[in-house]
Order: C-alpha cells, then sequence, then structure tokens
C-alpha cells in the first residue's frame, strides 16, 4: 500500500532538499530517493509552465500596449493637423478682420 501525501508536505520536503540534501531528507522524512526525484520534476515542471503562462500574458500585455500606442499616435497626428487648421482660420479672419477695420 502506497502512502499518499499532501502537497504542503511535498512542498516542504523539497524545501528540506534544497537545505540538507537529497539523501538526508530522505532518511529523515523515511522518504524514498526516487519519491524525491519525481517531487523534484513535477515542481520543475509547474514552476516551467507557470513561467510561460506568465511570459504569454506578458507578450499580449506587450502586443495590447503597442496597438494603443499606434491609436494614440494617430490620434496626435489628427489633433495636430486640426490644430494647424484652426491656426491658419484664425489667422484669416483676424486678417479678414483687419482688412474690415482699414477700409
Amino acid at each position: 500500500m502506497s502512502k499518499t501525501y499532501t502537497e504542503e508536505y511535498r512542498l516542504e520536503a523539497l524545501k528540506y532538499v534544497e537545505e540538507i540534501g537529497r539523501g538526508e531528507t530522505a532518511k529523515k522524512l523515511g522518504i524514498s530517493l526516487g519519491t524525491l526525484d519525481t517531487w523534484r520534476q513535477k515542481a520543475r515542471a509547474e514552476k516551467t509552465e507557470t513561467e510561460n503562462i506568465e511570459k504569454q500574458g506578458s507578450r499580449t500585455e506587450i502586443r495590447e500596449l503597442q496597438e494603443k500606442i499606434k491609436e494614440m499616435e494617430k490620434e496626435m497626428s489628427r489633433i495636430k493637423k486640426e490644430n494647424e487648421f484652426l491656426e491658419e482660420a484664425a489667422s484669416f479672419f483676424a486678417a479678414s478682420r483687419q482688412k474690415t477695420r482699414q477700409s
């Protein structure tokens, strides 16, 4: 009959492996080296998967930010054009008023 260990117990055992080594942990906890190795492999795989998910999330965020920047640059260009037009219109009307006053 095989023993069932909680996830918390496995994580604590892996901390011991880091602190005192595989052999000492196996002796101290009465767990086989093979079991500890399996737990370590599983923990590494989970860590890698988590890192990949985080990287993918970062890539998505970067793409979204790049799109937002493009939209904002487009909007800024439109606003600059509108400002130029308004400046020209203001100059035209100012000149037109001046002509009217001089006449």
